[in-house]
């Protein structure tokens, strides 16, 4: 009799050890599908984000000042993801046709900015420039990107309301810079007496003379216009099949406005 009951002890013991075991299993089993799901919805949501960010320059009508927005944003992504985080280049073609010779202040002078007819993904930095990215705190931070497009060290060099002003002014710094009949002396006087930049910039056109600033000045005139310009998204967005993520947009430049 008293073996029967170790045994039935012993029976019970294992039958309660086999539900524990089986409960525990249950709940990791539920722990883990309710981590993936959690998961997954994660990964969704960033995706729509992700894609939301993109997609709002897939229509047509879209200005120029919003096709740079595009070109830092594609630039940055594949700059600062694609190699780190197995993410898939995002790709894009801008066919600016013909319409970038509109663009400049004097045909003769040829572009200075938007050379080429057909952009990429790897040519659009020499517009917006490529960003340097720094590590802070072992990740790469946004706010630690630099950009060394040739509009940048502009805005740099005269500050951006300065560089505003010498678009608008291109006419008559032409005029200046282009008098056979000044001096280089003459040119600075003539240029200070237009006011065009701030006494306290006198070193910009003493340093770098007023020819130099001419061109600078044609270079932004470019930036303006490319800024005035007018884009359609040319095809729907290809899409990643396995992330889900938008990889490839298109566009045609179609004019000038105002």
């Amino acid at each position: 009799m008293e073996n029967a009951s170790k045994a039935l002890i012993m029976a019970a013991s294992v039958l309660i050890a086999i539900v524990i075991i089986s409960a525990f299993v249950l709940m990791m089993s539920n722990l883990t599908s309710y981590q993936q799901r959690n998961y997954d919805v994660t990964l969704t949501a960033q995706v729509a984000e992700f894609n939301n960010e993109f997609a709002t320059y897939a229509r047509d009508g879209i200005r120029g000042s919003d096709m740079i927005s595009l070109m830092n944003k594609i630039v940055d992504y594949n700059a600062r993801y694609t190699d780190t985080e197995g993410y898939t280049k995002m790709h894009v073609t801008i066919d600016m046709n013909g319409i970038n010779e509109k663009l400049l202040y004097d045909d003769d002078l040829g572009n200075r900015l938007i050379t080429e007819q057909n952009y990429n993904e790897d040519t659009i930095v020499n517009i917006v420039g490529q960003p340097n990215l720094t590590t802070v705190n072992g990740s790469n931070d946004s706010s630690a990107i630099s950009n060394n497009s040739a509009i940048r060290q502009l805005e740099t060099k005269y500050e951006q309301k300065y560089c505003n002003q010498l678009a608008a002014e291109i006419f008559n710094i032409d005029s200046i810079a282009n008098n056979s009949s000044y001096t280089s002396n003459k040119k600075v006087e003539e240029f200070d007496k237009e006011r065009i930049l701030p006494k306290t910039a006198t070193d910009y056109y003493t340093t770098n003379s007023v020819n130099k600033i001419y061109e600078d000045a044609l270079l932004y005139y470019e930036y303006i216009q490319f800024k005035r310009t007018y884009f359609d998204c040319s095809a729907s967005p290809e899409y990643d099949r396995a992330t889900g993520r938008i990889i490839k947009m298109e566009f045609k430049c179609t004019g000038v406005g105002e």
